[in-house]
Order: structure tokens, then sequence, then C-alpha cells
């Protein structure tokens, strides 16, 4: 049974992975950028203080920290806070073949189910937590695979809504505890909360951001009432009418087979850019046609990238050469391209630059980024195509001054076949955590020396001083 297996790899889960620590450093930097640059990062914290009600006290209750303020929570809501936040510039970890961004949801509800059991003087073991997220990574990208993303994709469902909300069950589950009869119950839980629609597409909308946060807080709520007593559905995920049946028209259950054999920590890579993935392979190209161009004799762009990714990135193409807001831009091929050509890249200080989170006025109605994303026209071509999903690869094609240049990447930076240079990675880290309050080197320390210590300590690092 599907269920079983992955309940049973959540009981014997290896805590033990190398490429842990980037991710959680990656994690909290995202997440506390997120909080100090976003757009809607207002707007999602006074919601959730909203639906909180009262501040609860931790001397009698279950309480967890909203980062990097301090402010202490319900464990629920500090999960769909910071959840939310770790996904709000689009610039969290993301695992290929399954389509998703694990880190946002899994660490979100492990972070909040650790600091929930502290009780008194009792302090949670990092390495408890560090089991939490390494299985809430293997079992998001597991049942990210096993949907069939594409497929999942093309019903419209956000893939790291839905199955992140098994990976954060299985996060929070272990960190607390659960047996295996817990366990069965609280993904049969999930089975009735996974949800996520690709409809902020159709405008910009902030759902994306608040879908990371919501698996989150499914996590942290199935797993409450299945320790509870509370019965959860059988085979949720391959039932009748379970995920799978519900969710795709082209699922692969034998892909659960496989957890355990794979290390999806390792398997997730990076993000240079804050944008859609689909773009990074066709900013790196570009950033290497970009020093040999002037933006003004560009002429035409021509982007080839899989076409799943014209789908989110490329069309309906007019509207696409208009974005009109931060997450608009982040799924426009044309304005990655015209952006990339006129600043030679589309990391983090550019980007937020030119979405007006800088303190400087949006590009998206530059008449120079106008007219270069007139010029863009996005497509595939039978090569990206055949080597999808295996390879998220892209071909550029730019014509400048009667010359044309063509520069093709199969592999996007940040992956772990092509992994980000460990001062690139520092970098953005040391960029997100500007300006908030925590100390960058203090935090670092401590997500790399995490065995040994408590998880109070790697909050209390991610904390503004």
């Amino acid at each position: 049974m599907v269920t079983d297996r992955i309940v049973d790899h959540c009981l014997s889960v290896d805590a033990d992975r190398p490429d842990l620590p980037a991710h959680l450093l990656d994690w909290f930097a995202v997440a506390i950028g997120g909080a100090t640059h976003a757009d809607s990062t207002p707007a999602i914290l006074e919601g959730v203080r909203s639906i909180a009600g009262p501040t609860p006290d931790p001397a009698t209750d279950e309480t967890a920290t909203l980062l990097p303020s301090g402010e202490r929570l319900t464990p629920a809501d500090a999960a769909l806070a910071n959840g939310a936040l770790a996904h709000s510039l689009d610039f969290d970890d993301t695992h290929l073949a399954s389509s998703l961004h694990p880190g946002a949801p899994v660490v979100a509800a492990a972070l909040a189910a650790a600091e929930g059991e502290a009780t008194g003087d009792e302090e949670i073991p990092a390495d408890r937590f560090r089991a939490g997220v390494a299985a809430g990574y293997d079992v998001a990208c597991t049942v990210g695979e096993a949907v069939g993303p594409d497929a999942h994709y093309d019903r419209g469902f956000h893939v790291t809504a839905t199955c992140g909300t098994f990976g954060a069950v299985a996060a929070a589950g272990v960190v607390r505890g659960l047996d295996a009869d817990e366990l069965r119950d609280a993904f049969g839980i999930a089975g009735s909360q996974a949800a996520g629609s690709l409809q902020f597409l159709a405008n910009g909308a902030w759902n994306k951001r608040l879908h990371p946060g919501l698996a989150a807080r499914r996590g942290i709520e199935a797993t409450d009432l299945a320790a509870a007593g509370f019965v959860g559905a059988a085979e949720p995920l391959d039932g009748e009418h379970g995920f799978f049946a519900g969710y795709s028209d082209e699922p692969n259950p034998a892909a659960v087979d496989r957890i355990g054999e794979r290390d999806a920590v390792a398997e997730t890579g990076l993000k240079p850019y804050p944008c859609c993935r689909y773009l990074h392979s066709a900013i790196d190209a570009l950033r290497e046609i970009a020093p040999e161009v002037d933006p003004d004799a560009v002429e035409s762009v021509e982007v080839a990238i899989p076409s799943a990714g014209v789908r989110l990135t490329g069309e309906p193409i007019d509207a696409k050469r208009r974005p009109d807001g931060f997450v608009d831009c982040q799924f426009s091929a044309p304005f990655a391209a015209a952006l990339t050509l006129t600043e030679g890249t589309a990391d983090a200080e550019a980007f937020l630059r030119a979405v007006g989170r800088l303190d400087e006025p949006p590009r998206w109605d530059d008449p120079e980024i106008r007219r270069l994303m007139d010029a863009t026209s996005v497509g595939t071509d039978p090569e990206i195509e055949a080597r999808f999903p295996e390879e998220w690869g892209a071909r550029v094609t730019v014509t400048a001054g009667g010359a044309t240049r063509e520069a093709s990447v199969s592999v996007p930076l940040g992956e772990p076949e092509r992994p980000m240079p460990a001062a690139e990675t520092e970098e953005k880290a040391a960029g997100l955590l500007a300006g908030s309050g925590v100390d960058a080197d203090r935090l670092a320390s401590t997500v790399e020396s995490l065995g040994g210590r408590s998880v109070a300590e790697l909050v209390d690092a991610a904390t503004a001083e």
C-alpha cells in the first residue's frame, strides 16, 4: 500500500543529509528576505494576526516563532506565516523532477512543530527537527513525482501547494513523534486538505505565495487531529477517490516504491534568480550573450524552453509582454529576457530593483524594457522537449545589429549537477538578510553546526536582535 510505504519511511528516515545545512540556510534567508522585500508581506502578517486572535501565552500554550520578529503565535499560525514568507520572493529551493518547492512548506511545518512540542524547560533537539525536514522533503518530492507533475499542472493545480501538504504532514509527524497509526491518519486527513490552484496566473495574484504556508499549516492541523485520535481516510493517495485519481490524468503511484532510495534534499536545487525556475536556464544563456550585445540594437529574442514552461511564462504572449506586478514579472519570459539583457543578470538585486522593491519605481513600463519584451518570442523545440523533465534546458537566440548569437544551457545554475559557487550562495543569503536585524554570520554558523544544538538555538539565531 502506498500510504504504508510512506509511513514506514517516515519512521525510519535517515536524518544524515550532507546537503541539508545549505537548504536550511537558504530557507531562513528567503523567508526573512520575503518578510523584508515582498509586497504581499504586510497583508499576510495582518491577515495571520487577525486569524490568530489573542496572542498565546508561552507559559501555558503551545507557541512558535514568527520570523524574523520573534513574535509568538500558535504553531499552526506560525507555520502559515513562515511558509508563506519563504515563498513570497519565489526564491526558494526547487526539486525539478516533481516540479515543486519542498523547503517552504516542509521547514515551516517542522520548525513550528518542534517549537510547539517544547514544553517548560524541555528543548527539542535539532536532530529531531532535521529528521522531520528530511522526511518532509522525501515525501513531498516523491508524491510530486507520483502524481505526474505535468498532468497535475495541466489540471490547474500548484504542485507545491498540493504535494507540499503531504510533505508538511511528514515533517510535523516525525518531529512530534507520531506512531504508525497516527501517521496514517494524518496522511488520510491531508488527503482532504491538499489544494492550490494556478488561477493566480490570471492576474498576478498573491495566492501562490500563500500556498506553502497553507500547506505547512495543514501539516500542523492534520497531525494535531491524528494525535488526538481522529480517524483519517484509508489510502488517501492511491484509493479509488484518492489524491492521484482526483488530481491527475497521468499518475504514477509506483514512484512511491522508490521513496528512500534517493536523497530528495540532495536532488533539490537552490535558485540564483527570484523567478519561475523554468526561466533560469534561459537567463543563464542570456547572461552569456548580454555582454556581447547593445540592448538598443536588439532586433529579436527567441526563447526556447520546455512546453510546460511556455504555458506558465510565455502564454498568452501579449499578456506576458505586459506584466503589471511582481508576480507577473516572475512568470514572464519576455520580462526575464529584457531584464537580463539590460542588467546582465536577473539576480535578487536586479530583479527586486526592477519590480520596485528597492526604493526605485518598477521597470515593467520602462520604454526600453517594453521594446525588448515586444521583441521576445517564447516557444519550445523537439530536443528540449525530449530531454524534459530530466533536463530543464533552454536555448536563446538574440539578433542585434544584424548579427545573431545563440546560447544553450541544459541544466540551470543551482542544480546538484551544476551547483552555485559557495560565494554566490553566501552572497544570496547575506543580501536577503541585510537590514533584517539577523546576523548572517551567526545564522550560517548555527545552521552549519546544528548537530547537538537545540531548535531554540536555531530560532534565536534567526530572530532579529
